[in-house]
């Protein structure tokens, strides 16, 4: 039996590095099959790591966010044999909030209702239907899930990495920034919410790019539909950070460019937000952000976080918003900060951020001058990285949580900061090493 529980995801594993090499959409790509398969081993990789540190580091279980999702499936999932009807009902959340539904398999689950309710929507939810349609065909095997969703944030990154490359035409930029961050790698890996927010990010983000060009499918329009659906579901204030961003970039690579596009653009969108907030209180931005430092600084002091840290307190008026954004958007560009690497889990994110200053120092040194369509893109990935980065700030007083919120806008920076640098004119004794030139030629 343990050899069968082995033997069986390795041949999901052969199974998803074979399609690369035959799927078109890979096969056309600029990067080679062999760094395609690589960087989604690497993944593969990690998501076993994160495994063996949340069996030996977490010992309750239900709390370890790569096994509560799984574990909770189970319960929707045994209606499939005996109760095919429910299953379906409860998968596809049709008539499924009932008391029946409740005593029958809700309550067994420990995070079908979360510990906190902003009134916005449930990820959980969604998190714990993919993996209890997985069950249908993994036969419960923990290590398939992990296969199966880290597939599907390659699938996010080499959506994004398409979309890098054609702006940039820098092919190693495009591969580092999407398959070789180790935070966004590490944590968008295995059963974690990341892994489908990223997929969902990369695919809507190549769906858009795919609207600039003059072909426009159905299939398109499709993709995108769906794309927005998960995320809105699984992070809302991605999305909201996102959408902007994406209208203004469209806006100014079609008709009309300069800033005052994005400026007018974020004041229509920031008016549109508050008049919804008017409307209805509940969905109030300010309200919203209140809440949800005010829930995160309780979960900090019940669980009593080691890595929680102080910061100043909103209060519901826009001012306070205004007053701390530049605090928070400091402590999501700087932290973890030396005296608080504590975990080796912190080390990775800490040399991020050192490798990011010293880009942007690089960058200072060696800066290009940008074409128009560079610029569009530049001005998009730091607007985006921006809002979202002063949204967790306001509401994350806890800094591992702000090491995962962060990574979907990590490679957006990256980017940013490669297609400001002149690759002509660093050193040679760099640009020219063996080293460099072979990972070239492997991508």
């Amino acid at each position: 039996m343990a050899i069968m529980e082995f033997l069986f995801p390795l041949l999901f594993l052969f199974g998803l590095l074979w399609s690369i090499s035959k799927i078109g959409f890979f096969k056309n790509s600029p990067f080679s099959i062999r760094s395609l398969q690589f960087a989604f081993t690497v993944r593969v990789a990690m998501g076993f790591v994160l495994f063996l540190i949340y069996s030996e580091y977490y010992t309750v279980r239900q709390d370890a966010d790569t096994f509560k999702y799984f574990d909770d499936s189970k319960y929707m999932y045994d209606a499939f044999w005996s109760h095919p009807l429910d299953y379906f009902q409860m998968l596809l959340g049709i008539d499924c909030d009932t008391e029946y539904f409740n005593t029958n398999y809700f309550n067994h689950m420990s995070n079908w209702v979360r510990s906190y309710d902003n009134g916005l929507f449930n990820d959980n939810r969604l998190v714990i239907r993919i993996n209890a349609f997985m069950r249908i065909f993994s036969f419960g095997n923990y290590h398939v899930h992990s296969i199966l969703l880290s597939y599907f944030a390659f699938l996010g990154s080499f959506s994004l990495a398409n979309v890098f490359y054609k702006v940039s035409k820098l092919k190693m930029a495009s591969y580092f920034a999407v398959f070789l961050i180790p935070s966004v790698v590490f944590w968008s890996s295995g059963i974690l919410k990341e892994a489908i927010l990223l997929f969902a990010l990369g695919s809507f983000t190549f769906c858009i790019y795919k609207l600039f060009g003059t072909s426009k499918r159905f299939r398109t329009y499709a993709i995108l539909f769906l794309m927005s659906c998960i995320l809105i579901v699984m992070k809302l204030y991605v999305f909201v950070a996102f959408i902007p961003a994406v209208i203004a970039w469209l806006v100014v690579s079609k008709w009309r460019r300069g800033l005052w596009v994005y400026v007018l653009v974020y004041l229509s969108f920031f008016i549109l937000v508050s008049l919804v907030g008017e409307l209805s209180p509940r969905y109030d931005f300010v309200n919203l952000l209140v809440d949800k430092q005010k829930q995160f600084i309780g979960l900090s002091e019940f669980y009593k976080v080691n890595s929680g840290f102080a910061m100043e307190t909103l209060s519901y008026d826009l001012w306070s918003i205004v007053k701390a954004s530049p605090e928070g958007l400091f402590n999501v560009l700087t932290k973890p900060w030396p005296n608080e690497v504590n975990s080796i889990l912190f080390l990775p994110p800490f040399f991020e951020n050192s490798l990011i200053f010293a880009l942007i120092v690089l960058c200072l040194l060696y800066r290009k001058s940008l074409n128009q369509k560079e610029w569009d893109f530049v001005v998009f990935c730091l607007s985006f990285c921006f809002i979202l980065f002063v949204v967790i700030g306001l509401t994350t007083p806890i800094t591992g949580a702000l090491v995962r919120y962060k990574i979907p806008a990590i490679p957006f920076l990256f980017m940013a900061i490669f297609l400001f640098t002149n690759e002509d004119k660093i050193p040679r004794f760099v640009s020219q090493n063996k080293a460099i030139k072979f990972i070239k030629g492997f991508i």
